[in-house]
């Protein structure tokens, strides 16, 4: 009949792998179980690094016969004990050789180091081969953040740093760019990066009517940057402007009912929008080919291709606020959080398999929603439910397949913002997930109601419908914000944290 030494064993491997043998695999020594022992329940290690070979014993308990400390005595320098010392002076008598707990091995281990090293550098160091991976994100500490941005953003409006840019991108990338179409490419980012300075620069002192065109055309400017310094995007900038030619790929039109927050605006499947959303790889299948021109004329088109006005600002949740005062219609975005109560304890061992589905919190802060909106957010969700709360607005479990991933959130489109930690938003349009053109399209259809609609946009301004008008001013304060930052990492595809220092996030 087995008295358990089998299990007992299994866990004394288990606990040796990750105290002794990782430890010394990490400084390069060549580590192995050399024997296992049934009597006495014991590991024999050997570690062998430049001619240096050592033994130690890690045994699974200290009340342990003292014949098994005698007999490992004589073949191995150091003896470690898995767990606490219990009586030792009872067991390990009579031998010279230290005893002392595994979770201690470190120590051992470092004198070890020090014998075999040369100087200030470890053995074999220059002989270590090490792939050197690119930053992948850039820190930007100010007591002003957007200065720090745009000090990053007007670098590359320098033609030899653009071009530098765009090297260094398409090698990161494996893309082979001839110095031609790398010239051309750095140009058309410094001058494009140029263009959407000035726009951003005149904010100073604007009314509400000129900021509005500041920003679109600004904003149409970093797209121009966004698409260049790419590997895989246009060649040129002059390929950009002929296909501005055909417009700017976004139309308006008068909705059901009278009001701003009902004009229409729908996408086309030419112009400048739907080349950036090709480059998005966005699919566009859905854009109509011809304008409307009135409102029946939506019918030719799927319901999800347009939008209103009021709907594009159910998608910018840095207002969410002032939606909720000004609209009875239900918000396009939620807060994801993890459930704590659902997903396993931390405090539980480790698993042998990834978990492959975590569950979350979709916190609706207006408690408009229902679990058939819910449903409607983009990413491998399921096991939609409401569950009660304290807390304010409606709270949903929602189960998230992550598998192939890292971080639970990383398997959902989550859009971040110094306004806003983190939130899942529906797309536009259809298949429109990108905050940066999502802003731009409202930036469009309310640039379109400051040029063409004075009808409509005075009333916004001192009419019927300034109530409005706080709304308008509020996202316009979050384009200028978030839109440079946003940007700055799709032209340099590296994430940006920008933040004051001592800031926690």
């Amino acid at each position: 009949m087995s008295t358990g030494w089998e299990t007992r064993l299994a866990i004394l491997r288990q606990h040796t792998e990750s105290k002794v043998l990782d430890p010394l695999r990490m400084h390069g020594w060549t580590a192995k179980i050399e024997r296992e022992a049934e009597h006495g329940e014991c590991l024999v290690i050997v570690a062998e690094q430049s001619g240096h070979s050592h033994r130690v014993a890690v045994m699974f308990s200290s009340a342990t016969a003292n014949a098994v400390y005698k007999a490992l005595a004589t073949e191995v320098e150091h003896i470690f004990i898995d767990g606490e010392l219990y009586k030792l002076n009872e067991y390990a008598y009579g031998i010279t050789i230290p005893v002392d707990r595994v979770d201690n091995f470190h120590s051992l281990l470092v004198s070890w180091n020090k014998a075999i090293s040369t100087g200030k550098f470890a053995p074999n160091a220059a002989s270590v081969s090490i792939t050197a991976y690119p930053p992948t994100h850039r820190t930007l500490l100010s007591e002003a953040p957007i200065e720090a941005i745009w000090l990053r953003l007007r670098q590359f409006t320098s033609v030899s740093l653009a071009r530098k840019l765009v090297q260094a991108r398409a090698t990161r990338e494996g893309v082979v760019l001839d110095d031609e179409v790398v010239r051309t490419k750095a140009e058309g980012l410094a001058f494009s990066l140029r263009n959407a300075g000035d726009y951003f620069r005149m904010l100073d002192g604007q009314n509400v009517s000129q900021r509005v065109l500041s920003l679109y055309y600004g904003s149409m400017s970093f797209a121009f940057a966004e698409m260049l310094a790419a590997p895989n995007g246009p060649a040129a900038l002059a390929v950009i402007e002929d296909g501005t030619k055909q417009g700017h790929g976004l139309c308006t039109l008068d909705g059901e009912r009278d009001g701003l927050e009902h004009i229409v605006v729908s996408p086309i499947a030419t112009g400048f929008f739907a080349s950036w959303m090709k480059f998005l790889n966005i699919p566009i299948g859905e854009f109509p080919r011809q304008k409307p021109k009135v409102y029946t004329d939506l019918d030719k088109q799927s319901k999800s291709s347009w939008l209103t006005i009021e709907g594009l600002f159910a998608r910018i949740p840095e207002v969410s606020d002032l939606f909720q005062d000004i609209f009875a219609s239900k918000p396009s975005w939620i807060t994801p959080t993890y459930d704590h109560a659902a997903n396993p304890s931390s405090s539980l061992p480790e698993q042998d398999e990834r978990v492959s589905t975590t569950y979350a919190i979709f916190v609706d802060d207006s408690a408009r929603l229902t679990v058939d909106d819910i449903a409607a957010f983009p990413g491998p969700i399921s096991q939609i439910t409401e569950i009660a709360s304290k807390d304010p607005g409606r709270h949903f479990r929602v189960a998230v397949d992550t598998t192939g991933k890292d971080l639970w959130w990383d398997a959902l489109r989550i859009h971040r913002s110094p306004f806003e930690r983190t939130a899942l938003i529906v797309p536009a349009f259809g298949a429109v997930g990108d905050y940066r053109a999502i802003c731009v399209a409202l930036l469009y259809s309310l640039s379109i109601m400051v040029r063409y609609r004075p009808s409509v946009w005075r009333r916004v301004q001192e009419g019927d419908l300034d109530h409005l008008r706080v709304l308008i001013e509020a996202y316009l304060a979050v384009v200028e914000r978030v839109l440079p930052e946003q940007f700055l990492e799709c032209i340099t595809a590296q994430r940006v944290f920008a933040q004051q220092p001592g800031a926690f996030w």
